[in-house]
């Protein structure tokens, strides 16, 4: 008898930690895409963003980046300069139909957006400012 109660107490339980780690996750990648968001990039067909090339439609300055994970795999996204190095604060996108945003002050001129999952080098695109 006590074996039919848990499971059900357990499975509440799971189910509130996995909406409690769920983060920007409003399911199933129907996002609403801020107004303010200069680019958005979308995680598709399991290792692709959904774009080769972006572009911010300023000349530079600040730049919100909006993200959405519409696969079932783990990503994330960085930008990066022609150095190599990253620009600010990465963006998490730990499942399916989570989002992130990110805010960053870049002159203009080229950039990268990468997911550094290993196996998931396919997703680097172009990110071009002004």
């Amino acid at each position: 008898m006590t074996r039919w109660i848990a499971t059900p107490v357990l499975s509440l339980g799971l189910a509130g930690l996995l909406v409690a780690c769920g983060g920007d996750d409003d399911g199933g990648g129907s996002n609403t895409v801020p107004a303010d968001a200069d680019v958005v990039v979308r995680a598709v067909n399991s290792t692709e963003w959904d774009e080769d090339a972006y572009a911010t439609p300023g000349e530079g300055g600040e730049v919100e980046i909006y993200a959405v994970n519409d696969t079932t795999l783990a990503h994330n996204l960085h930008v990066r300069n022609a150095a190599g190095d990253d620009i600010g604060d990465g963006i998490d996108l730990p499942g399916q139909g989570s989002t992130g945003e990110v805010t960053l002050k870049l002159e203009p001129g080229e950039y990268r957006i990468l997911c550094l999952v290993p196996g998931h080098q396919n997703m680097d695109s172009t990110l071009t400012v002004g």
